[in-house]
């Protein structure tokens, strides 16, 4: 891990930034204690240890930032008390913006400061980047089809693809891929809004006030009001090509090949890799890989990879055999309910179980037409192509190896064919359509 020297830059003196809170190891409480608020983080973690109250109008670091929501011109993340002293999220940010120019640098923020602001819950070390409109997953969740326009989806892939290659060339782990961590950027023009032109634009924050259940006041480890997300949202239906830069956020973990470190696996139920539950290997770069293929068949389509209500171990594995066919010998005779969904040659008793919308079993060109190809056609968009269709499993399937050894790499992936043929172009076209200067030789 690199060592981290902060940027005073006198340049971000404006009065326009944003906040939001990292998360914490607080333990929340069996019972609730405030009126339920969706949409907002845990009010529960507004106590020592936990997130900082924050309110807009409030001055950061003697006044040279002003919050004006909870994105803006640069975002300020107040890091909570507990975490604040071990993070290496500012040393990683700092890390990768000072290493030498690489294809998929361009997917990290840059750190433009770093200051600490004492409150009610301790010391909260912040950090201040570019901000993010809102994530993939927001944004497809917002939209009316729940899908990317054809080469919006390629562009974006193709960046995802370009920064994890970025990352692990840099021995870092992301250990948390999935769309809620890939953040759509603004538009360049934003920079020039005053606040008033901010507001006028996307309309001012919305807040709903932070009520206790017993009627007692507020303590000030709590806000007042807390404000509801999605004031810069964007649906995925309306982005176009050139719109659509992405940064990652989130990540990871420092890796050192000769330590056999074991990284918990913090990615959703259905993301993770089998590894994280039936080897004792250490987790590592590999890891990242099997998300990546989940993460990026769920941008091309409209539905994941693998699915299941209430995704217990079992059930994630299941679909992953479902999909990709019988665990290594090690692995599945660890698996002591394999026989409730397979028989020992790992294929599917349907007397004992039904899968898929249809009742039967869905292979991977199935779930293909199911997920990506139905949809685009109902939707009116473009579907695949054959060759594409071949190219895209392709890659995904070399990154879906069970065996984490058997997988491809990061750069392996990068120079895949359906990379050079169908993800590459698109993003070149992305470039040259609205910001040339990011175009490569």
């Amino acid at each position: 891990m690199s060592t981290f020297t902060p940027l005073k830059s006198d340049k971000m003196s404006r009065d326009t930034d944003g906040s939001s809170e990292s998360r914490t190891s607080t333990i929340r409480p069996s019972k609730s204690q405030y009126r339920l608020i969706e949409d907002v983080e845990d009010l529960h973690r507004y106590r020592p240890g936990g997130y900082h109250p924050l309110q807009i109008g409030d001055d950061l670091d003697d006044g040279r930032y002003r919050l004006v929501g909870k994105l803006g011109y640069v975002a300020v993340k107040a890091i909570t008390a507990d975490a604040s002293t071990s993070t290496p999220e500012a040393s990683l940010i700092y890390s990768l913006g000072n290493s030498p120019p690489r294809p998929g640098r361009e997917t990290f923020p840059p750190l433009f400061d770093e200051f600490w602001v004492a409150g009610p819950n301790g010391k909260h070390r912040c950090i201040v980047t570019p901000p993010a409109r809102m994530s993939l997953f927001d944004a497809r969740e917002a939209s009316t089809v729940g899908l990317f326009r054809p080469k919006v989806a390629q562009s974006i892939i193709a960046q995802l693809i370009r920064g994890v290659a970025f990352l692990h060339s840099q021995d870092i782990v992301h250990g948390d891929l999935h769309l809620g961590n890939v953040l759509v950027q603004f538009p360049k023009a934003i920079d020039s809004f005053s606040t008033s032109e901010l507001y006028e634009r996307f309309g001012e924050p919305e807040s709903e006030a932070v009520v206790r259940l017993d009627g007692k006041p507020l303590s000030n480890s709590v806000p007042a009001r807390v404000f509801i997300p999605g004031w810069f949202g964007v649906r995925s239906d309306d982005i176009v090509l050139g719109e659509e830069k992405i940064i990652l956020s989130d990540f990871g973990e420092s890796f050192n090949p000769h330590k056999t470190v074991r990284f918990s696996s913090k990615t959703l139920p259905l993301l993770q890799p089998p590894e994280a539950r039936f080897s004792d290997e250490p987790l590592s770069f590999a890891s990242d890989i099997w998300t990546l293929a989940c993460t990026i068949w769920e941008i091309f389509g409209q539905r994941p990879l693998f699915e299941a209500f209430f995704p217990n171990a079992d059930r994630v594995t299941a679909e992953q055999v479902e999909v990709l066919g019988i665990l290594p010998p090690e692995w599945w005779g660890k698996w002591s309910r394999r026989l409730e969904w397979f028989n020992e040659e790992g294929e599917l008793d349907l007397k004992k179980t039904s899968r898929g919308h249809d009742g039967v079993r869905m292979s991977w060109d199935q779930r293909f037409d199911y997920c990506v190809q139905e949809p685009r056609a109902e939707a009116g968009l473009e579907t695949v192509t054959e060759k594409e269709r071949r190219a895209f499993k392709a890659m995904l399937r070399s990154m879906l190896a069970f065996r984490p050894k058997e997988r491809a790499t990061a750069q392996q992936v990068l120079h895949s064919e359906w990379m050079k043929d169908w993800g590459q172009p698109a993003l070149e076209e992305s470039w040259s359509t609205l910001n040339p200067e990011m175009k490569e030789k």
